[in-house]
């Protein structure tokens, strides 16, 4: 894949993204965006039914709705659910659905079907600042950053202060790290995973006597940057209610693009497609 050199084509990749993780027929959300539609839906199909540059998850989601720039997306297994929701929802209310009054309800429709809240996430693209006119930020007095290649990055398969860097995840392979060293010592570390065909999640730790150093926007900063370069559209997630991420995501150049719902089956091991690199540090 080429590098990707503008705004325009971030936004095209993640409405992409977004189809296939929705089971959106290609092209409907970017239909929807122009004609100002507030809410698309589609019933969820079998993951061997889905466009192959869909997100690579474990297991399958029950419900997954989400809103992407002021567009509700939504899909379901169970049409009822569907239907309901998307009553829930009409006008605006798709703007609000995060607060905790309509995620009660929406558990309310969920809970005849044996479904579960599996959990919510906000998360974070490339701003046109980031992408189009960047400024670098200097690497603070005492550090020096490093790329690590996948033999050096194995060192730290089962050091836990770097679990939101690397995933060690054959389906969601570790795919590039960047390091902070002090005295020779890492104290920060960033790593991307191939979360689907075109995008890279960004995951970063640095250990507390580190922090509000400004190493961990740093990093963030350049990884997305190498993401970029290698055709990848880097994508940072994080708690709704994660301030300290969120500020750090805003600082690295990035800005907030959809919030995420998804349900699973009381019976199932819940999907993983809450924020698997929530951020805690700068």
């Amino acid at each position: 894949m080429g590098r990707i050199e503008s705004y325009a084509a971030i936004k095209t990749m993640v409405q992409q993204q977004l189809e296939a993780d929705h089971c959106l027929a290609a092209g409907d959300l970017a239909k929807a965006q122009a004609d100002n539609e507030l809410l698309v839906s589609a019933p969820r199909q079998e993951i061997a039914d889905m466009e192959p540059h869909r997100r690579r998850f474990e297991d399958h989601f029950e419900l997954r709705l989400s809103n992407y720039r002021g567009t509700t997306l939504l899909c379901a297994e169970h049409e009822r659910v569907r239907q309901e929701i998307t009553q829930l929802l009409a006008g605006d209310g798709g703007q609000w659905m995060g607060d905790y009054a309509k995620l009660r309800k929406i558990n309310d429709f969920l809970t005849p079907y044996a479904l579960q809240n599996t959990g919510t996430a906000l998360y974070f693209t490339p701003s046109r600042q980031l992408v189009e006119f960047p400024l670098d930020l200097h690497v603070p007095q005492n550090y020096e950053v490093r790329e690590l290649t996948p033999k050096q990055w194995q060192i730290f398969a089962d050091d836990a202060r770097f679990s939101n860097a690397l995933g060690f995840n054959d389906l969601r392979p570790d795919t590039a790290v960047l390091v902070a060293l002090f005295q020779g010592e890492t104290v920060g570390m960033a790593g991307a995973s191939e979360d689907s065909d075109l995008m890279w999640q960004i995951g970063i730790d640095v250990v507390p006597e580190h922090r509000h150093s400004g190493v961990g926007t740093l990093l963030v900063q350049k990884l997305a940057r190498i993401s970029l370069d290698r055709g990848f559209v880097p994508f940072y997630g994080t708690s709704p209610s994660h301030i300290v991420s969120q500020n750090l995501a805003l600082r690295a150049g990035f800005e907030p693009a959809w919030w995420e719902f998804v349900s699973s089956s009381l019976l199932d091991v819940p999907v993983g497609s809450q924020p698997s690199k929530v951020q805690y540090t700068n």
